[in-house]
């Protein structure tokens, strides 16, 4: 280490002019001061010219390595804003590379995401952000009228002439890295002569990599700069799909009403929808059919949309799509027509058209707003083209199109399961471009798929940081004799957690005691997660964007470090814990006469299954854990009996394994958890309201609309079956409750996937109409009982904590633009969590089906017009069993039924079939053994 004394800055205040245009687009002269600074270190270790300074940061090698062949001189690397937003993923491979403040914040302006995945990325990394703009050396005024790139270019030359100079002596040297063509040209024109500016494309620079990079010139995208959605001819002048507009049009269209905004949904590769008016009830869906109509659009892009003449308008084609598994050839004539299936989506629709059905309104897209291209997972398929270097990516996201990548090494592809960045889509091919990242493993292991189903739905799952780690207190862990004093001491309470077999992280406990005045005292304690995860840490931020625990077949993805879930916070028996306490005072009848909020330490008594804690409540012993355990199922029923009164659904059904061995959630023991923890949430969600009326978070659940239910009335109509759906969730539920028993549960799954999502809200950006809860039947709900694996009650205890005031409130708490981005993004990765557990057990349960045939009981849940779908009930599977192309079969539409001769499928008909896992693949497939229908049937 150099031993240097630390100098003290020198500042110099300058008066900045720059010039915007005004409103009739004259240039207007405004002023700002900005401070520069002489102690902004270069950053590079060894530098004996930087004055060392308390926040001097050495991230780059003294001695650079000299990686790119193109290159025989130890330099740094200064990429432009064009580069890293093209090739982040090149640039996440690179070492001593210097990011530039104003790139940076150019490169924020044109793509947020990748600013903040670099941003993220570089705190560990040898990669410098350098604030030039503050520094004395490298700031550079603006002159009127000067275009904002060329000023960009203006600082990033500034800059590059300073690092040249300063490293001069020490022989490094400096390499631009852009892609833009024309860069030396725009360099020219400002320098005049560029023989001293290094200047290199990625493609360039990757492909003279030395061999330790080998493999990296896979990760390039090999766009051509600056192509994307304009109008790009073929060899053969061919143009596949209708130019995007330009943003400008786009804006002047919506405003005029000519254009309409939108998510794009899809249903398959060939047709989808755009929703106008969000979540409304009075909200118009537009159908978007054909590949020229959806123009480039995939499932999640915003965009804006033109509506068709009403002779163009039309019906969803309800034809069940198929893997896409022709495969065109990699040449300039993938600007052909497109395939059969999608003849076969347009000729289905354009007969039920002709045949009368209500038709919807169509539209085109015209411009794609914003992007959801996130890294996809998949396989490739190698070019038939024995000399190509263009092959086929297949994404196992099937409302995904097939992706063109380029790779001189496919053979170390095949047989792997890989991931690949969509980069961009040309007019001239029916598929997209881009380039691959990294390889998972094998395909059909269950690591593997475990990893793409993870990379899938972007589930967090990396290690967590050192700087993570560093939050965490040291083992072994001491209460403080602090948190005796401020605390309530619970210890002596008869306090016990039921939960799963195997259950390490365990959030709750429970107590319950008889008054001498007849009342209860029943508490709720829950782990104070908070105490330990302290609000503008590594590890509060962390667990920020992870936002919950995900629970796979095999594994659990910890929302916090392990010392924290399964060890310090999980409330195990017989050692002193840290909690959050709700404490009631109830009569016998249920009816709460107090409720109170502490921070407390308790003690459990016993760690209990629900098996084991169901044997207590059915003994007839009166030891003091058995007490407490059946006044609590007491006041459990009641408390549920109340629930049901009020409306409350009922949809839980029986749940499986992945070896179909039914798992009974429905005993008393688990009913009596779920009611206190649904009551401790009421009773904060409650408190915290009325505490703060705009920073409340919240769980919502809204109503359902009517049309969410069509599917599901049409199927009971064939059965005879009545359903309420029009008089709230009281008579709904009652509807379903009368269900015959053999139909029962097959009807409640049908509604559970009738029901909008529940979502985090904050009170502050919600109209308060909208803070209910539907299924539970509550005006007002919240989630405070699971902090060690959700990131929403860790926010609420905060809050809670705050509002009984022992706790200071963390203002980011009461800042109702960031409680709302934190709920939203809590929103997605909850849902993504039960994307990923549910895909998890599909893959366990296809490896243990592997080689064998079975035949199960199945019901037919809906009825399409090429297949109709089965639901297994002993694995919870479901998967279509598909007509035959041939015909010999009619479907109605109006019933939603299909005719075999004499046979008639309708929805929630018990059905026979066969269940086992393809030879070449671990897809689950079905196939009718009765009803005996010959086309559908294996022979007899």
């Amino acid at each position: 280490m150099m031993e240097c004394d630390i100098v003290e800055p020198e500042r110099r205040r300058l008066e900045v002019t720059f010039y915007r245009q005004n409103r009739r687009g004259k240039p207007m002269r405004l002023s700002r001061e900005k401070y520069l600074r002489s102690d902004i270190n270069c950053g590079s270790y060894g530098c004996q010219l930087c004055p060392i300074t308390s926040r001097a940061q050495y991230k780059l090698d003294g001695e650079p390595p000299i990686y790119s062949n193109r290159y025989n001189f130890k330099h740094y690397l200064i990429p432009d804003a064009g580069f890293i937003q093209r090739q982040a993923d090149v640039l996440e491979e690179l070492s001593n590379v210097i990011l530039l403040q104003t790139i940076m914040e150019e490169l924020a302006k044109a793509n947020l995401t990748i600013y903040k995945r670099i941003r993220d990325g570089i705190k560990n990394r040898k990669i410098l952000h350098f604030l030039n703009e503050h520094h004395v050396e490298t700031f550079v005024e603006r002159d009127p009228g000067e275009s904002l790139d060329m000023y960009s270019l203006k600082l990033l030359l500034r800059s590059y002439e300073y690092f040249q100079n300063h490293f001069s002596s020490r022989q490094i040297g400096l390499v631009i890295l852009s892609d833009d063509p024309e860069f030396p040209l725009k360099c020219k024109s400002l320098l005049g002569d560029i023989d001293g500016v290094n200047v290199s494309t990625g493609k360039d620079y990757v492909e003279n990599m030395t061999s330790q990079f080998k493999g990296l010139e896979d990760k390039l995208c090999r766009v051509p700069f600056g192509e994307d959605t304009g109008l790009k001819r073929g060899e053969r002048g061919e143009v596949y799909f209708d130019p995007h507009l330009d943003l400008k049009t786009v804006q002047a269209g919506i405003q005029s009403g000519r254009f309409l905004q939108g998510a794009y949904r899809c249903w398959n590769f060939y047709e989808g929808f755009v929703r106008v008016g969000g979540d409304k009830q009075d909200a118009t869906e537009y159908l978007i059919q054909g590949t020229r109509n959806i123009n480039r659009a995939t499932d999640g892009d915003i965009v804006a949309i033109e509506v068709l003449p009403e002779d163009k308008w039309s019906i969803a084609s309800g034809l069940v799509v198929t893997d896409i598994d022709t495969e065109p050839p990699i040449t300039s004539e993938t600007v052909a027509t497109g395939d059969e299936q999608e003849e076969e989506v347009l000729a289905t629709a354009a007969r039920s058209k002709a045949k009368g059905e209500e038709i919807k309104p169509a539209a085109k897209v015209i411009a794609i707003i914003r992007r959801k291209w996130a890294p996809c997972c998949g396989i490739i398929r190698k070019s038939v083209q024995e000399s190509s270097n263009y092959h086929y990516f297949l994404p196992d996201n099937k409302k995904l199109p097939r992706v063109r990548i380029e790779t001189r090494n496919v053979e170390r592809f095949e047989g792997m399961k890989i991931v690949v960045q969509i980069d961009n889509w040309p007019s001239n091919s029916r598929f997209p471009m881009g380039h691959y990242l990294k390889i998972l493993g094998p395909i059909g292991t269950i690591e593997t798929e475990t990893e793409a189903v993870l990379h899938e739905h972007g589930v967090p799952h990396d290690p967590f940081s050192k700087a993570v780690e560093a939050c965490l207190p040291t083992l072994p862990y001491i209460i403080p004799e602090e948190e005796y004093q401020r605390r309530k001491n619970f210890k002596d309470l008869v306090i016990v957690s039921v939960d799963p077999p195997g259950c390490t992280d365990i959030d709750d406990t429970l107590h319950c005691r008889e008054n001498d005045d007849g009342t209860f005292e029943v508490g709720v304690h829950i782990a104070d997660v908070s105490h330990f995860v302290r609000p503008r840490t590594a590890l509060d931020e962390e667990a920020a964007k992870r936002g919950t625990s995900v629970y796979l077949a095999d594994r659990r993805i910890d929302m916090i470090p392990a010392v924290l879930s399964s060890n310090l916070c999980s409330l195990h028996a017989g050692t002193e814990k840290l909690v959050f306490s709700v404490i009631w005072k109830m009569t016998k009848d249920a009816k709460i006469l107090e409720t109170n909020f502490y921070k407390g330490i308790i003690q459990s008594k016993a760690a209990m299954t629900y098996a084991e804690a169901q044997a207590k409540l059915n003994s007839q012993d009166t030891d003091e854990i058995t007490l407490s355990l059946k006044g609590l199922s007491f006041l459990a029923q009641v408390l549920k009996k109340q629930r049901l009164e009020n409306g409350a659904l009922m949809l839980n059904t029986s749940e499986v394994n992945q070896d179909g061995e039914a798992q009974d959630d429905s005993e008393e023991s688990h009913s009596m958890v779920e009611e206190f923890m649904l009551l401790a949430n009421c009773s904060v969600a409650e408190f915290t309201l009325a505490e703060y009326r705009e920073y409340a978070m919240l769980r919502r659940h809204p109503i359902p609309p009517p049309a969410n239910f069509d599917a599901l009335l049409k199927a009971a109509e064939t059965h005879g079956l009545t359903i309420v759906v029009d008089k709230g969730s009281k008579a709904l539920n009652e509807s379903l409750q009368n269900q015959d028993d053999s139909l029962r549960d097959i009807v409640k799954i049908l509604t559970t996937r009738c029901m909008t999502q529940a979502l985090y809200c904050c009170s502050g950006t919600t109209n308060p109409e909208e803070f209910g809860h539907f299924g539970l039947a509550k005006a007002i709900y919240t989630h405070f009982t699971s902090p060690i694996r959700r990131y929403a009650d860790l926010v609420v205890h905060r809050l809670l904590a705050a509002a009984i005031q022992v706790e200071t409130v963390d203002p980011r708490l009461l800042d109702t633009k960031l409680m709302t981005d934190v709920a939203d993004n809590i929103n997605i990765r909850h849902r993504m969590a039960q994307y990923a557990s549910r895909a998890s057990h599909n893959i366990h349960k296809s490896k243990r089906l592997k080689g064998k045939l079975e035949e199960q009981n199945a019901f037919v849940m809906f009825v399409r017009r090429n297949a109709f779908q089965v639901f297994v009930p002993q694995y919870a599977l479901e998967g279509f069993i598909f007509f035959p192309k041939e015909g010999g079969y009619v479907y109605s539409e109006k019933e939603g039924t299909v005719t075999f001769g004499d046979v008639v499928f309708r929805p929630l008909d018990k059905v026979v079939v066969t269940v086992s896992v393809a030879e070449d693949s671990d897809k689950v497939q079905f196939k009718l053994v009765q009803p005996y229908i010959e086309s559908l049937c294996d022979k007899k």
